[in-house]
């Protein structure tokens, strides 16, 4: 044993060492398949190393979850509310309303004529219902009135968010004594028996 060499290993140092070498062996494999799918999501990352592909994947993440933060949904609350804000410059005429209420029969028409009445159109709707309650954003474009068309002269966002407000008060179709909840959909387990 004078030589450089190394002493000779146990039965159980070499097992030891084996299983190691086997379990390291999966652990990359592991990872390079990972890697592998990565590369296919990505347009473009065939050729890339791994520290640039990781790179690329962090950034594409990072941009998606910014895409995903400005669709993101409100649910409707307990209280019911109206709102109306001008949007940003480069959007004149353009107003973002919502309106939180009771859901019921006929509430999207009635909202359409609301937005009629004051010479706007919607652009864009987004619609939220959960456990009867109903959240519409709308994205309406304020049409130009020369004289008096029945909107407030210079100040037609108050007169949208009144004519909201009055679909918020009204009774609508279901003005028989009805309530919300009678209007609601039955669910799923409940059309079936449970026996």
């Amino acid at each position: 044993m004078d030589g450089g060499g190394a002493a000779p290993r146990s039965a159980a140092e070499t097992k030891a060492h084996r299983s190691h070498s086997e379990a390291e062996r999966k652990r990359r494999q592991r990872i390079n398949g990972h890697l592998a799918t990565l590369r296919s999501l990505l347009p473009s990352a065939a050729r890339m190393d791994k520290a640039t592909l990781l790179g690329e994947v962090v950034r594409r993440v990072r941009e998606l979850k910014g895409m995903a933060d400005d669709v993101a949904v409100v649910v409707p609350g307990e209280g019911d509310e109206v709102g109306v804000e001008e949007n940003g410059e480069g959007e004149e005429g353009r107003v973002r309303a919502w309106v939180c209420c009771a859901d019921r029969p006929g509430l999207m028409g009635e909202l359409s004529r609301a937005v009629g009445s004051v010479r706007a159109r919607a652009v864009r709707a987004e619609m939220t219902t959960v456990g009867g309650r109903t959240r519409s954003v709308l994205e309406i474009e304020m049409m130009e009135v020369k004289g008096g068309g029945g909107v407030e002269e210079g100040r037609p966002a108050a007169a949208l968010q009144a004519a909201l407000r009055a679909v918020l008060l009204a009774k609508g179709p279901g003005s028989d004594g009805r309530t919300a909840e009678s209007f609601k959909r039955p669910r799923l387990a409940s059309r079936f028996n449970t026996t």
